[in-house]
């Protein structure tokens, strides 16, 4: 199975049964500049909304991911867009 499969049905399975907010590796596109000491992650209040929204928290804030205080770094209108964007769990 290919990689970027693999990264969707994992994602898929993230928002079927949302426990925890999934982080990502840093996407070269986007990591840049201010957002490269940010952890990449999907907030689990975001997923319950059905909502793709990629947003950033500082490095070594640990477990504390809230969805109202971090920026985002981009929006998808589908997991296809954010696996076809470079998006990979961590």
């Amino acid at each position: 199975m290919e990689e970027k499969d693999c990264q969707k049905k994992s994602l898929e399975e993230i928002f079927r049964s949302p426990t925890f907010a999934p982080i990502f590796k840093p996407n070269p596109k986007y990591c840049l500049d201010g957002l490269a000491n940010l952890t990449p992650y999907i907030s689990y209040k975001d997923i319950l909304k059905n909502k793709i929204s990629i947003r950033g928290c500082p490095i070594g804030c640990g477990n504390n991911y809230d969805s109202g205080q971090r920026d985002i770094i981009v929006e998808y209108k589908s997991l296809d867009e954010l696996v076809d964007d470079g998006w990979c769990l961590d």
